[in-house]
């Protein structure tokens, strides 16, 4: 079994790729929910399911952006192979310089240098979607951030990104400050369109009033937290779908060649 995941690990795929920060995502994920159960438990303060649901996501998210897009390219295969196989010396060096590319991808192929072929399509559109739950989590996690801040942000967030991939030996390339920022302020103003159809929707039948029964307001409690229920499923399910789609339209949606092989389970 472990000889299979390496070697769907070391594919040079999205599918290797998001399997390689799949285990610290869910470390960190781990360790976020045991922290901040306990903080709320000392402070008695209650429980929002919704939000804390929203903000793990955002935490496992943001581990596993941060392990694809800035450390060193297969850095966690490498980790794991020190782990489970002791190939330590194989390790190389985390931190070195890397190069720059300057020259947008749309340029090079008006100008006849570059054919935009299927590797780099995928390259493109997987730097929009890589970016675009940030964007989308962004008004749940923090309020600092909005319609007139939101460009900045777009701005500001790839462009660091860009700077540390160099200290770890990767490249700084224009192509991906243009399609994070698509990808941040287009997840961004759809949150911003689903809270707007949801407070549109929003009635006074759905808060317990003060001259309701004790019957009817325990009634109207449990209707409230089976809605946080279905929303946090909801979100769920659609993050998880947005991930299938984008990974098998990228693949053309051959899903046979990430099934088990013989020899490798």
């Amino acid at each position: 079994m472990i000889s299979w995941l390496r070697f769907q690990m070391n594919d040079a795929s999205v599918w290797a790729y998001f399997l390689q920060a799949l285990p610290i995502s869910l470390i960190a994920g781990i360790a976020y929910a045991v922290i901040r159960f306990v903080k709320r438990k000392r402070t008695e303060r209650p429980i929002g399911l919704l939000d804390e649901t929203v903000k793990l996501l955002f935490v496992c998210y943001l581990t596993g952006l941060i392990s694809l897009v800035i450390l060193p390219v297969n850095f966690w295969l490498y980790v794991y192979d020190g782990i489970f196989l002791g190939w330590w010396d194989d390790m190389p060096p985390v931190f070195s310089f890397g190069g720059f590319n300057l020259a947008p991808t749309i340029i090079k192929a008006l100008s006849g240098e570059l054919i935009i072929g299927s590797w780099v399509k995928t390259m493109l559109i997987g730097n929009i979607a890589m970016f675009l739950p940030l964007g989308f989590f962004l008004p749940f996690v923090t309020e600092k951030v909005n319609r007139k801040n939101i460009f900045v942000v777009a701005m500001v967030v790839p462009f660091i990104a860009e700077l540390l991939q160099m200290i770890f030996g990767r490249s700084f390339d224009v192509d991906d400050l243009i399609c994070n920022f698509i990808g941040i302020v287009s997840g961004f103003f759809v949150c911003v369109a689903i809270r707007s159809i949801k407070w549109k929707n929003k009635t006074i039948k759905d808060l317990p009033t003060s001259w309701s029964s004790p019957k009817t307001a325990e009634k109207q409690q449990e209707k409230t937290k089976m809605k946080k229920w279905i929303k946090v499923l909801i979100i769920v399910l659609v993050v998880l779908f947005i991930f299938a789609v984008v990974f098998l339209w990228i693949h053309g949606f051959q899903i046979t060649k990430f099934l088990p092989r013989r020899g490798y389970a």
